[in-house]
């Protein structure tokens, strides 16, 4: 069975979006409007990518990345984040504090199809 993709997001219209998005190329995503929740998810099943919401979940998406950089188990998978294009200074401190990739969510929207698929696809070589 394939891994799933997790995804931690404030607004639930985008979370549908972003789940229903992944289900159209195949692909399992859930989202989590908690990193505790999240956590818990983890337990049960390692995710092949993971979504931060960086400005909405800030001090969330803060927590997952200590978590994932510090976890040899999972410092392997992949994180990508999004946010509003004015938070310049906040995507430096995302990307230092562990995310691979972060997107002006204009950008993350425009490019989901693509994201997902690279993500996975890429993921799915390295097993």
């Amino acid at each position: 069975m394939a891994k799933p993709i997790y995804v931690l997001v404030a607004d639930l219209f985008f979370a549908m979006k972003i789940v229903k998005t992944a289900e159209g190329l195949g692909l399992e995503a859930r989202a989590f409007d908690s990193s505790e929740r999240l956590l818990q998810a983890l337990e049960e099943k390692e995710p092949t990518l993971m979504i931060l919401d960086c400005e909405g979940l800030e001090r969330e998406a803060f927590r997952l990345l200590e978590r994932f950089q510090s976890d040899p188990k999972l410092s392997g998978i992949p994180r990508v984040g999004y946010l509003s294009h004015r938070a310049q200074e906040l995507k430096r401190e995302m990307l230092q504090a562990g995310c691979e990739q972060v997107y002006a969510k204009s950008e993350f929207t425009k490019e989901l199809e693509s994201l997902l698929t690279r993500y996975t696809n890429d993921f799915s070589s390295r097993i």
